[in-house]
């Protein structure tokens, strides 16, 4: 079913523009799950200093997007079809941390959980969680801006 995940994963995620300007890190990769990390700056924040909703939601579409690529077999590429989030806290902290885990992972459509973390002095708060259904997709339309 699935081959070399984890280099597949990885390699994917090394080619998101938008995580390296978030200087975001893959920091595990499993099969069915991953967890992307997010260091504070004044780039990543909203007015009030905590880290802005947009970026929370990113790491947690991300997250969710490559735990259901590693279930995915090398010629299917995952693609989000539908996402929901709620946020229970303000995101303040040294860090952000998405962790993601494939819930049930059907031959097309994967379902993934995501808890997102806001990290300060080594203590995890609890900021937002999200569901995600990620499609496995035979081919990805691309489209380069000129």
């Amino acid at each position: 079913m699935v081959d070399d995940f984890e280099k597949r994963v990885r390699s994917g995620f090394s080619k998101q523009g938008f995580m390296t300007r978030l200087d975001a890190k893959l920091v595990e990769v499993g099969l069915g799950v991953c967890r992307i990390t997010v260091p504070y700056s004044k780039h990543v924040t909203q007015q009030h200093g905590f880290f802005h909703g947009g970026v929370t939601a990113t790491l947690a579409d991300n997250a969710a997007g490559f735990a259901g690529y590693s279930q995915m077999s090398a010629d299917e590429q995952p693609l989000s079809v539908e996402f929901k989030i709620n946020f229970v806290a303000p995101a303040e902290g040294e860090m952000l941390e998405a962790r993601a885990r494939v819930v049930r992972n059907g031959r097309r459509l994967k379902h993934v959980s995501v808890e997102v973390f806001a990290i300060q002095g080594g203590k995890e708060r609890l900021v937002a969680v999200a569901l995600a259904t990620i499609v496995a997709t035979s081919t990805v339309t691309q489209t380069k801006s000129k």
